[in-house]
């Protein structure tokens, strides 16, 4: 096996198909489909199986394929840090981003950054509020962003720093009555509406529990998603409905695939900066102080 039948395959499983990792990759179906199969070949089981809804991972090539992506991250993660050692950037920022936030935040946070990006290696991430948090406590992270409702959920010497808020809103499927309605509704209408929730005890999911907790309701909870992205999909699915961040499926709206109705009254949720207590906020004109400073309400710390 090489390198590249190794990320002919994660682009597979990422885009559970053949011919749309062939067009990220930028080469041929065939080219794709034949490094899987000659990895394939020599692992001695399948990865993928063809179905009528595209491409499914086996069970053997889900297990085998986690393993990869951390071998395939680690070793860019060597070319990286050769072509510095070479001579590249001057420095390095790894920023984290909450999945539910990244939509709306992320280009703010690149053009806020970009002063420093000449001399610097960016990397980002894209995680739930939990994987943030340990990454930044694991100091893999310089900064992380995400919504935070309580400083007790946060690993120790991890600290936080307002940012800004993300106004809420109220997804359902096209056919849910409250779509129909066109009408705006306020929480305690959603107590025994069957409600999707996003990593319930931390984050953005204890901050929407919290809304419920203020009225003296408990919510009615169908699912626990890992991630925003997967909430959108079971919302599709009419599963249940969800209070996520009303940036967070502008495509899905275009297209009809969700409706977001407002809710009252206005429910904004606070964004945080995470960094390590061990992490200053450095001079002027680096990247952790850039951020801290590009907003009015930067360098205010959360009540703990």
């Amino acid at each position: 096996m090489n390198e590249r039948q190794l990320r002919y395959a994660l682009a597979v499983w990422r885009d559970r198909s053949f011919s749309k990792a062939a067009h990220r990759l930028n080469i041929s179906q065939p080219s794709v489909s034949e490094q899987v199969r000659l990895l394939e070949t020599e692992l001695g089981f399948e990865l993928f199986v063809r179905t009528g809804r595209g491409v499914e991972v086996t069970f053997k090539g889900r297990t085998y394929l986690h393993q990869a992506e951390q071998a395939v991250a680690g070793l860019m993660g060597l070319v990286d840090t050769a072509r510095r050692l070479q001579g590249g950037p001057k420095g390095s920022f790894a920023i984290g981003f909450g999945t539910a936030i990244a939509r709306e935040l992320v280009p703010w946070a690149m053009q806020v950054l970009g002063p420093a990006l000449p001399d610097l290696q960016l990397e980002v991430v894209t995680a739930p509020t939990r994987r943030i948090q340990r990454m930044v406590f694991e100091e893999r992270l310089d900064v992380g962003l995400a919504i935070e409702a309580d400083a007790s959920s946060l690993p120790p010497h991890v600290v936080r720093q307002r940012l800004t808020v993300v106004t809420l809103a109220l997804f359902l499927a096209p056919e849910h009555p409250l779509a129909k309605s066109g009408e705006t509704v306020t929480i305690g209408q959603l107590a025994k509406e069957r409600l999707i929730m996003n990593e319930p005890d931390v984050g953005y999911g204890q901050y929407v529990s919290s809304l419920f907790a203020d009225l003296g309701v408990r919510p009615t909870v169908a699912a626990v998603a890992d991630d925003v992205e997967t909430a959108k999909l079971m919302v599709r699915a009419n599963v249940g409905i969800a209070i996520l961040p009303e940036n967070c499926a502008l495509n899905e709206i275009a297209s009809g695939d969700l409706i977001s109705v407002p809710l009252l009254p206005r429910c904004t949720a606070p964004v945080a900066l995470l960094r390590h207590d061990t992490r200053q906020v450095e001079a002027p004109d680096t990247p952790m102080s850039l951020l801290l400073g590009s907003l009015g309400e930067g360098r205010q710390p959360l009540a703990h």
